[in-house]
């Protein structure tokens, strides 16, 4: 009887361990890439009105990921000093910067409706773009866009 416990224990041990080893892998495969999704409908509004594509500001991600996270920290939306902070040389800068409730693509509409954030992303002048996102305890997602030539 003890033989039969101990096999049924092992058994349902060994399951569970490989149970819970697989529930990271999962949901980490489900969580959404909110800095690319931005990226790539920034880059296609630029594209639904005949400007070109931004490259990705690779030296600016981090700087626009920290951005975001402070303003989700904080609850609430305000803007950078500029490159300079980050060490940084632009001869062109802009920032975007925002929050939803819903998704990117509703993130990225009301930038397109705002007058100040469309001239942002339709400015041929830029050549990249930073990206940085960040969601809060309410599953608030934050963005933040480094414009940059």
């Amino acid at each position: 009887m003890t033989r039969t416990l101990r096999r049924v224990a092992t058994t349902t041990a060994l399951a569970l361990a490989l149970a819970l080893a697989l529930v990271p892998t999962g949901a980490l495969a489900r969580t959404p890439n909110y800095t690319w999704q931005m990226f790539r409908e920034t880059n296609q509004a630029r594209m639904n009105h005949s400007v070109g594509r931004l490259d990705r500001a690779y030296r600016l991600t981090d700087a626009a990921t920290k951005h975001a996270r402070a303003m989700a920290r904080r609850g609430s939306l305000f803007h950078t000093s500029g490159p300079s902070r980050y060490n940084v040389r632009c001869r062109a800068w802009g920032e975007n910067v925002g929050y939803t409730t819903g998704d990117v693509a509703d993130l990225q509409r009301a930038f397109m409706k705002s007058p100040s954030h469309r001239r942002h992303v339709l400015d041929r002048t830029f050549s990249r773009v930073a990206v940085g996102s960040a969601t809060d305890d309410r599953g608030r997602l934050y963005v933040t866009l480094f414009f940059c030539t």
